[in-house]
């Protein structure tokens, strides 16, 4: 089964462009799955309304942007506290903030301060991925670490998840 998940998790790298790996945290006693799915969909929501109003306004027609693809990951506590920590991987977003120094302010600074479930204490990581096969397998691997009968990390209502090919 892992390796299946594993295998699904790479497929969807490939069709998207992940341009970051972003992992983050939650406030304390964040252990119910149904709170954390209404949280994600709050912080996607946010997330979208944050990227549309940083797009490149002078190019002619930029009122639409597409937005970013992402695909969320949830992950519990390896100490025991059930907690989860979500790994969000997430298309080249608008110029404006398409920096490490601009995600981070993003992630530490902008979102925790609209999304109330995040936490504000503990550590936020930004990594830029390199588009390249061996980058894929290895972030595959790392996402699909903990998926069990009882948990498989991707989140498929949150996440933009590809279209079944026929």
């Amino acid at each position: 089964m892992k390796r299946n998940i594993k295998r699904l998790i790479k497929g969807e790298l490939q069709s998207i462009n992940p341009w970051w790996l972003i992992s983050f945290h939650y406030r304390d006693h964040h252990s119910k799955e149904d709170e954390l799915l209404k949280d994600v969909a709050d912080l996607k929501r946010k997330l979208h309304r944050i990227i549309y109003k940083s797009r490149d306004k002078s190019i002619k027609g930029a009122g639409e942007y597409p937005y970013p693809k992402m695909l969320f990951f949830h992950e519990t506590s390896h100490q025991g506290t059930g907690q989860f920590h979500t790994h969000l991987i997430v298309e080249k977003l608008p110029e404006s903030l398409n920096t490490q120094v601009e995600m981070e302010a993003l992630f530490r600074k902008r979102l925790p301060n609209k999304v109330k479930a995040l936490s504000k204490w503990k550590s936020i990581d930004i990594q830029r991925i390199s588009q390249q096969d061996d980058d894929y397998k290895r972030i595959s691997s790392y996402l699909g670490k903990q998926t069990s009968l009882e948990l498989i990390a991707l989140d498929p209502f949150n996440s933009d998840l590809s279209p079944q090919k026929k």
